[in-house]
């Protein structure tokens, strides 16, 4: 058990705070207050006030830091913090004033406002923002408290979808946890029982367990649930959102799903094929099931009453199905073919129905919709020279090509990041020596604009946006991980964590504020930030290699694949 990591100063508003925070004040500000950092600050004069026709409004703060100063400036120069003048109150444009006394709008609040127009005010900003005018005052931090405006803006940055499974079984299960880290966690879960009715209880939930994560420097691994697979594996397993279902594909044609009954996975269904399977895509409800095989088929499942899978419809290639993809809503699915195509199939009336053929110049190795399922992205492999990633858009029911991005090698891969403004492409030499990692903005309707390169002598195992896309990692071999951060519209290699064996996985918490990782010496490792620098939190150390790992949708599991075949879910603990 961890003694007193509460106290530490490492919290989930500080890290997102200070991810993403580019110094707008000048030099010579930045060394005054360097130098008086924990001294009572004192806002000028009622003359310097009076004279910029602005009401006086003292703040004295021993406690005031210096990265939420420049913040706070910059919303007020954004015009979100309003200055509040002796006759009305105004948004301005204050840049002279600013230019004589820098503090000046920093000092001055929305205090006379009625709290309800300033939660609505605060409500618009994003979690690093409230996190920043949470420390204004007292008044403040109680509204944006009592509101849980935090958590709200938490869950939006997230596109935060609640897990009925550990919201339903807070007494049973959730409550149990939190009381396992120290007192902060038995603390937490009173406060929670405060909050059952609330109508934002999930959000209030994930994000309070998603800060004491953060806050906790050192974590253990828990074995909970264990399945054994008589046939190799080589399907990265899929957790379904729920927590519920484990689904696999192996060597002996099939692929099966694991539920969760009393405890224990049990096998509820087996898919079969007759040739190998290359890919398996769950639906984000977990209701339907599509499965792509070397035998030029994609075969779509789905999920009946009485708890029982039924074949549902084929999709047919002349080539081998490379890829899956459902749309975000699950209504749609996206397959990719060496036949040079994709195929989009939309489920109408509880039946699948083809809408559409791509063609794509070169056999398309991945196809992968965008979070808002209007738009899909390919990536063709192949030896002609194409070297293109293409975007498909859907114009009045018709899915027409909107954009090209070009490569001067192959490329083998091409993915969305979560909120769709940027796709991440990757591409290979033709000797497979060389590869290439490119990021690119959307600046326009049809228009992307590449924003960062990377080149490795290696190869790219995985590469990973985090669920709100500030940050990426790529997995390299030998190895390497690189996390890269999103700052001020600029994309920036934040850490290199390296390895001595090769890494073969690496993959984001729900939350972004934990990354797991998997290398050839047989173990999993979970890292997370601690005072801005991504530090080992646990290591979980295996007999056989562990292939790959992946955090579940409510954050505090992790699936792992080893070796042997075995699938284990994990319980993130404190030690």
């Amino acid at each position: 058990m961890i003694k007193g990591h509460y106290k530490t100063t490492v919290s989930l508003d500080n890290m997102l705070d200070n991810s993403s925070t580019v110094r707008s004040d000048s030099k010579k500000s930045r060394k005054t207050r360097k130098k008086n950092r924990w001294q009572p600050y004192t806002v000028p004069s009622r003359r310097t006030f009076s004279k910029h026709d602005i009401k006086w409004q003292p703040y004295t703060s021993k406690k005031w830091p210096s990265d939420s100063f420049g913040r706070l400036e910059r919303l007020a120069e954004k015009g979100v913090i309003p200055i509040v003048s002796s006759n009305f109150s105004r948004h301005v444009d204050s840049t002279a004033a600013q230019r004589e006394y820098p503090e000046l709008e920093t000092a001055i609040g929305i205090t006379n406002l009625p709290d309800e127009l300033i939660v609505k005010i605060l409500s618009n900003l994003d979690i690093k923002d409230i996190s920043v005018c949470k420390r204004v005052n007292s008044n403040w931090q109680a509204l944006v408290d009592t509101n849980h405006l935090q958590a709200l803006s938490f869950s939006r940055r997230l596109r935060f979808r609640p897990i009925a499974q550990t919201v339903n079984n807070f007494h049973s299960f959730t409550r149990g946890w939190l009381t396992g880290f120290s007192n902060r966690g038995k603390e937490l879960a009173k406060q929670l029982d405060k909050f059952l009715d609330n109508k934002h209880f999930p959000e209030i939930l994930f994000f309070n367990i998603a800060e004491l994560l953060t806050k906790t420097k050192r974590l253990t691994c828990r074995n909970v649930y264990t399945a054994h697979h008589p046939e190799f594996v080589y399907n990265d397993p899929i957790l379904s959102a729920n927590g519920n279902c484990i689904v696999t594909a192996s060597d002996d044609y099939t692929a099966k799903i694991w539920e969760l009954v009393a405890g224990q996975l049990e096998h509820k269904a087996t898919f079969s094929h007759n040739h190998w399977l290359f890919n398996v895509s769950l639906s984000p409800d977990g209701s339907h099931l599509v499965t792509a095989s070397s035998g030029l088929t994609a075969e779509i499942w789905g999920l009946v009453v009485d708890g029982q899978w039924q074949h549902k419809a084929t999709i047919r290639h002349s080539g081998r199905v490379r890829s899956t993809s459902f749309s975000p809503d699950g209504s749609h699915i996206v397959t990719a073919s060496d036949d040079e195509t994709a195929k989009i199939w939309e489920i109408v009336a509880e039946q699948w129905q083809e809408k559409a053929t791509i063609e794509v110049s070169g056999r398309v190795g991945s196809a992968s919709f965008s979070p808002d399922g209007n738009y899909i992205v390919t990536a063709s492999v192949t030896a002609s020279g194409d070297h293109t990633a293409k975007i498909w858009g859907l114009v009045a029911g018709l899915w027409r090509h909107k954009a090209t991005i070009e490569h001067s090698d192959r490329v083998d891969n091409a993915s969305f990041s979560p909120d769709g403004n940027h796709i991440v492409t990757t591409s290979i030499s033709d000797d497979y020596i060389d590869k290439t990692i490119k990021i690119w903005e959307r600046v326009a309707a049809g228009q992307w604009q590449e924003k960062a390169t990377s080149k490795y002598t290696g190869l790219v195992r995985e590469i990973s946006f985090s669920p709100d896309g500030s940050h990426l990692v790529t997995a390299l071999d030998p190895g390497t991980a690189k996390i890269w951060e999103l700052v001020a519209g600029q994309w920036r290699e934040k850490a290199n964590i390296p390895f001595s064996g090769s890494i073969s996985k690496a993959s984001f918490s729900p939350d972004g504020s934990h990354l797991v990782t998997t290398t050839s010496h047989d173990n999993a490792i979970i890292w997370g930030l601690v005072g801005g620098q991504w530090k080992r939190k646990a290591t979980l150390r295996y007999v056989n290699r562990v292939r790959s790992a992946s955090f579940s949708s409510d954050g505090i599991h992790f699936l792992t694949l080893s070796g042997d075949n075995v699938t284990k879910i994990w319980l993130l603990a404190s030690c």
